[in-house]
This record gives C-alpha cells, sequence and structure tokens, in this order.
C-alpha cells in the first residue's frame, strides 16, 4: 500500500515540476527582438535631433508618408506639416529627452511608450514641458518609419 502512494507522489511531484517550467525564449529571437529594440531606440534619438536641427531631410527619411503626430498641446499634424512647421520654425526644440523608454515588437510593428521632457515653442507658445508618449514604428519596404507619435501632458499630482 505504501509504495503505490510514494509512486504516485513521486509522479505528481515530477508533473508539477514540469508543467510550471516555462519555455525559454531562444538566443536568436532574443537577440532579433534586443536588435530591432536597439534600431527602434537609435531611429528615435535621430529623429529628436532632426527637431532640434529643423533637419527636414532627416525627418523625411525618419517618418512614414501617412505620418500622423498629436503634439502635447493636442494639435493634429501629417507628415508635410510637421517638415514645414520645422522648417519654417513655426514648431522648435530646444532641447527633448526622453526616459522610461519602454519598445515592444509585435512583427513588422514596434510601440515606444516613455516620458519626455520638452523645451520647445508651438507658433510662439511654450510647448508643454513634461509628457507621456506613444510613437508607433512600421517596417516599411526594409526600413522602420515613424508612422504615429502621441504626447499627453503628465498631470504632477500634488
Amino acid at each position: 500500500m505504501r509504495r503505490p502512494i510514494v509512486i504516485a507522489l513521486l509522479g505528481l511531484t515530477t508533473a508539477s515540476i514540469a508543467l510550471g517550467q516555462r519555455p525559454s525564449v531562444t538566443s536568436a529571437s532574443g537577440d532579433r527582438r534586443g536588435s530591432i529594440e536597439q534600431v527602434i531606440r537609435q531611429l528615435d534619438h535621430e529623429r529628436i535631433q532632426a527637431q532640434i536641427d529643423a533637419d527636414a531631410a532627416a525627418l523625411e527619411r525618419i517618418y512614414a508618408a501617412d505620418f500622423i503626430g498629436v503634439g502635447p498641446s493636442g494639435a493634429v499634424r501629417t507628415k508635410p506639416q510637421v517638415i514645414s512647421d520645422f522648417a519654417s520654425g513655426e514648431l522648435k526644440f530646444q532641447s527633448i529627452t526622453t526616459d522610461e523608454v519602454q519598445v515592444r515588437i509585435y512583427g513588422n510593428t514596434a510601440v515606444e511608450t516613455g516620458r519626455s521632457t520638452m523645451n520647445g515653442q508651438d507658433r510662439g507658445k511654450a510647448v508643454p514641458r513634461d509628457n507621456r508618449f506613444t510613437r508607433v514604428w512600421v517596417k516599411q519596404q526594409g526600413h522602420w518609419r515613424l508612422v504615429l507619435n502621441h504626447y499627453s501632458p503628465l498631470i504632477m499630482q500634488q
């Protein structure tokens, strides 16, 4: 009688250990995601610098043709509008920093979220300084392009 109980307990213990194991991510898949995340972070760094420098050529390369941007003041701009506003000086930044950045990959789409601190002007008015952002990047014709950039002003709890 004792022997079947011991065997049953061993079987249950082994089964629960096996079921509790999580499949590990293959290193190739993990490396690929890490590589894509690095590309997105680098492109975002280039985008920020292009905005500060009002570099229309860089913005043209980074933004998708159907790009939509929603600024912290709620203004909605297309790619041509954004590039025109930077080139004319209507939209300008002296500094932009990001932190708490996370990049999640979904096949040929990447979603980047985080916090942004900006010092700039939009049509003569100060841009809200502290914001949360969501950016959507899509791989098109072998290149990652920014298709959506949305800012929400961060309201500090006091």
